[in-house]
């Protein structure tokens, strides 16, 4: 299951974007994700929610929208101001 690999990317790169915008903090992340990209999104966003439980960036909501082919690609990260 390489999703729980790709969810703990996310959040790597959602905590380097946010280190880099302190103190703000992190709403929401966007991905889209490819019907060919060997990613189930259901199984990504089941282990986004695993991962970010209990940790300092919950609640982080995943948005998944439909991209191309094999397309998997980090789109978006809201931030919010404390």
């Amino acid at each position: 299951m390489h999703e729980v690999g790709i969810a703990a990317g996310i959040l790597d790169a959602v905590r380097t974007e946010v280190a880099a915008r302190q103190p703000a903090r992190a709403v929401k992340v966007g991905v889209r994700i490819g019907e060919m990209s060997g990613v189930d999104p259901n199984s990504l966003a089941f282990c986004f929610e695993v991962l970010v439980k209990g940790s300092d960036l919950e609640p982080l909501e995943l948005a998944v929208e439909p991209g191309k082919a094999d397309e998997l690609e980090f789109t978006y990260l809201e931030l919010e101001a404390p």
